[in-house]
């Protein structure tokens, strides 16, 4: 199989229009390098007036795009139309997990734990908010609903911070949520070709796993064996597994979950698309497992054509 996809023309899809344009193009990068380094036929391409185009010159798209336009579904439907063969998941599940609303009502459902929150609309402010958040007492987690990479989130201790928050998530989405913020560990679960691969434990030296923290050497401590009871990892790799199973993912994903000191796992959000770059999580796990970045990359690509085949 493998020796005949290296016959096939692979465009990496990197850039982008979201605000996580700079850590797609590091991911585009490193995959781009990895494939030709294993000696496939590879391109790189953005998504911008010449995509349609682009498209026509390439046989199988690996999609290193974050964020809008990349996560949520929108590429994916394009590539369908087109007929083309791409990595990772699907319209719906991309969608799905890119609505931190929609999915955390999913995952609720379905009886995983999630911390209690609310979604916020723009304009929404004042005696309306405050009922709204009634039941649910800061500290407040605050997180644009349809971005990633941290960006635009904050810890809200008091309520007169509540506002200079959610005017900061309001730059990045229209819509915001407002979790209670549990303090406990970050454990970072990953799942490949539907089965989990393992996690990690972040220490960030920020108050939370922020952008900074992500990206920046030196920002964060990671603790590739975390000291986790079976208990406790069992907990985790069932709600991550099952978190796949309802979003209904495919190829390679990473859940966000926190671990609180009563060993209950709960449910932050679901990356369909995770960083592939030299400080990225998925990497890092399945190193840990004994596969190289050179042969995930070379999974992720055989599952799309896989996939593909088998439509």
């Amino acid at each position: 199989m493998r020796e005949s996809i290296k016959n096939l023309r692979i465009g990496v899809l990197a850039g982008g229009r979201s605000a996580e344009r700079e850590i797609s193009i590091k991911t585009g990068n490193a995959v781009a390098g990895s494939l030709k380094e294993s000696g496939y036929n590879v391109v790189t391409f953005d998504l911008d007036e010449n995509f349609a185009e682009n498209l026509k010159n390439i046989d199988v798209c690996f999609i290193a795009l974050h964020g809008t336009y990349g996560e949520d579904g929108r590429v994916q439907g394009a590539l369908d139309i087109f007929g083309i063969p791409y990595t990772g998941s699907g319209v719906l599940a991309s969608a799905l997990a890119m609505d931190k609303i929609k999915s955390k009502a999913l995952f609720n459902f379905y009886g995983l734990k999630t911390p209690p929150g609310i979604a916020v609309k723009i304009g929404e402010k004042g005696e309306f908010l405050r009922k709204k958040l009634k039941h649910i007492e800061p500290p407040y987690f605050i997180k644009p609903n349809a971005s990633g990479s941290s960006i635009g989130c904050g810890i809200v201790n008091r309520e007169e911070e509540l506002e200079e928050a959610l005017n900061n998530a309001f730059k990045y989405d229209d819509e915001v949520l407002i979790e209670k913020y549990i303090k406990g560990r970050e454990i970072q679960f990953a799942a490949a070709f539907g089965k989990p691969l393992g996690c990690v434990e972040v220490k960030p030296k920020d108050i939370f796993y922020s952008y900074d923290a992500k990206y920046t050497k030196g920002r964060t401590e990671y603790l590739i064996n975390p000291e986790l009871t079976k208990e406790e990892y069992d907990e985790c790799e069932a709600a991550a597994v099952k978190a796949n199973e309802i979003i209904g993912c495919r190829g390679v994903s990473r859940t966000d979950i926190i671990l609180s000191g009563e060993g209950a796992a709960y449910i932050l959000e679901l990356n369909t698309l995770p960083g592939l770059t030299e400080l990225s999580l998925v990497p890092m796990i399945a190193g840990n497992k004994g596969i190289s970045f050179n042969r995930l990359v070379e999974d992720i690509i055989e599952d799309a054509v896989i996939k593909k085949e088998k439509q």
